[in-house]
């Protein structure tokens, strides 16, 4: 259900889908939906794989989105600063950096091999 994608993204990265967003993130539901049903050969989503559609829709809809979720301010890490003969290094990961990890394992591959049925 998109109401669950919704909240999955919200509660991924605090964006609020809004009404403009609808028709692509249906799309991509429905793209993954048949995916999965090609993939398993089945005519329904089997209930173990309702949670899967949705991650995979969320990762896809935040893949595609990154720009505007992120825009452009704040997704550098400033690695060094050098002033006179005092040099600080700073590490961590940006923000673009994490969101790209979310987008990863939302969107990692599964095996569905338990919910595959045979072609006769």
């Amino acid at each position: 259900m998109l109401a669950d994608v919704r909240m999955l993204i919200k509660a991924s990265v605090g964006y609020e889908v809004q009404d403009i967003d609808l028709p692509v993130l249906s799309y991509i539901y429905s793209d993954v939906e048949q995916h999965i049903k090609n993939d398993c050969n089945v005519t329904e989503i089997p209930e173990g794989l309702r949670v899967l559609l949705d991650e995979l829709t969320a990762g896809k809809f935040l893949a595609l989105q990154k720009g505007v979720i992120l825009g452009t301010e704040g997704t550098e890490v400033v690695k060094s600063i050098r002033e006179g003969d005092t040099t600080v290094e700073l590490g961590g990961t940006s923000t673009e950096q994490r969101y790209d990890a979310l987008v990863r394992v939302l969107t990692k591959e599964r095996d569905f091999a338990c919910y595959r049925k045979f072609r006769w």
